[in-house]
């Protein structure tokens, strides 16, 4: 569906954190830092 909408997969991520797992909880957001940064700007952002 995602792809229908012109919108890579990558750009979507769920994950279950529980607020003890502040490691994990740093490694996902840099992860997905990382992923969204490689995929470069979405192709419904706004800025010029």
């Amino acid at each position: 569906m995602l792809e229908d909408f012109g919108l890579e997969p990558e750009r979507f991520r769920l994950e279950w954190i529980s607020s003890s797992e502040a490691q994990k909880f740093a490694d996902v957001m840099t992860d997905m830092t990382e992923t969204l940064r490689s995929l470069g700007p979405s192709p419904y952002s706004t800025r010029a």
